[in-house]
């Protein structure tokens, strides 16, 4: 099943001689069980496919849907986000005045879960991305890496079926990252759907497929195989 799928995507910022044309007409679709990674220069549209992926931004053109809904019918994509979608933010967007847990935990609260269950949930997928220890310190109490693992793991919590991750493991060593790759490329093989920024081949070559983006195109799309080695 298809759980995100791009149609005909146009993504235009501005009017007129200083519009920037930031996606050209893209399609593309990641089906559960599926690692897509999205490789290219900077300015080629990568966060904007996530953006628009994720329902952070609407398309100028094109329709954009998730698990079957297009999202310009959605009414509350907010929820949609929190239950359906987890978000890896290439700034991360902790909030600091939080614990690790209380960070993990904010998406289910905001659904309605009861701090005590949400607790338990954070808790688990803590322990996964293996940062539990780290739960009552606060965001400036932690490492760059520290910092993105617990991102990773808000992203995670839930029953979330697709997730998007926009440079997961910037602040992360070669073996912590290949550790968060394993780990994503386990909730892929769960049945969930994982759309994937990087600029590393050896990230990419967790994927199922790689896409290249350029100026705002598919410029090329293969087997993550014949990108790297793992």
């Amino acid at each position: 099943m298809t759980l995100v799928r791009l149609a005909e995507v146009t993504r235009v910022h501005g009017e007129g001689a200083t519009a920037v044309h930031a996606l050209k007409g893209v399609s593309l679709q990641v089906a559960e069980g599926e690692l897509v990674a999205v490789m290219g220069p900077s300015g080629a549209g990568k966060s904007t496919l996530l953006n628009l992926a994720g329902g952070l931004d609407r398309p100028t053109s094109g329709t954009v849907h998730i698990d079957g809904r297009d999202l310009a019918t959605v009414r509350d994509l907010a929820a949609l986000r929190r239950r359906s979608v987890g978000y890896v933010f290439q700034d991360l967007n902790l909030i600091t005045s939080l614990t690790a847990a209380e960070n993990v935990m904010l998406p289910r609260e905001l659904d309605g879960v009861r701090a005590r269950p949400a607790r338990r949930q954070a808790m688990a997928v803590l322990a996964e991305i293996g940062v539990e220890h780290l739960a009552d310190r606060f965001p400036d109490e932690l490492s760059a890496g520290q910092r993105q693992r617990v991102a990773i793991a808000r992203a995670l919590v839930g029953e979330r079926r697709l997730l998007l991750a926009d440079e997961p493991t910037g602040a992360l060593d070669t073996r912590t990252g290949d550790e968060i790759l394993e780990t994503l490329r386990a909730r892929c093989d769960a049945g969930a759907a994982v759309l994937l920024i990087t600029h590393e081949p050896r990230y990419a070559a967790w994927a199922d497929r790689v896409v290249f983006l350029r100026d705002g195109m598919i410029a090329d799309a293969t087997d993550a195989s014949l990108v790297s080695a793992r």
